[in-house]
């Protein structure tokens, strides 16, 4: 119950604002699609660290350069097995920032997130034949780099990389997507 209250106390914070600066700026929507990877370090033998993850969420954009945002990310599951015992724990979590935007030329821009990332990470244990669970959750930086295609006036494509520190573990996606823009 506290890590929901958790998630929806980030979700609400960021969206409050939201509300506010609604008046100054443009609503959009965002969701992405990619491939996860967990860094966990060398000597990790037998582990499959690569998943698909993907992310959605809504943002105002404050003038040409800036946006505030808040979503939710899936970062997929990491598994391992030496063959009699397993070991897989899936990650996903809530998330509030900033987006930073610089325009090269008409229609297409350079993109730049920084946040904090309220996540939680749920495991699964088989050991010698017993089974048992465990969940676990924190609050840590993300930050991303990616670029913006302008199709129309409401639609635009993305591409990204994101890194997002769950607890001692960086998570990296890269990811493909789109943003839809509500003019107010």
């Amino acid at each position: 119950m506290n890590k929901k209250m958790g998630l929806a106390s980030v979700i609400l914070a960021a969206a409050m604002p939201l509300a506010s600066l609604a008046d100054t700026g443009t609503i959009y929507v965002t969701g992405q699609f990619g491939k996860t990877s967990y860094d966990l370090g060398s000597g990790s033998a037998n582990i499959d660290d690569e998943d698909n993850g993907y992310s959605m969420g809504i943002g105002v954009r404050m003038g040409p350069n800036l946006s505030v945002e808040a979503g939710y990310v899936d970062l997929g599951e990491v598994s391992g097995s030496n063959g009699t015992d397993s070991l897989s724990v899936e990650t996903g979590g809530a998330f509030a920032g900033l987006g930073l935007f610089i325009p090269l030329q008409p229609g297409f821009e350079l993109t730049g997130r920084v946040g904090l990332i309220a996540w939680d990470s749920d495991a699964k244990i088989n050991f010698g034949g017993i089974s048992t669970s465990e969940s676990e959750d924190g609050s840590d930086l993300y930050y991303g780099i990616g670029a913006a295609f302008q199709v129309s006036r409401e639609l635009h494509l993305t591409v990204g990389f994101d890194r997002y520190d769950i607890d001692d573990t960086d998570v990296d996606m890269l990811s493909l997507g789109a943003k839809f823009y509500f003019a107010l």
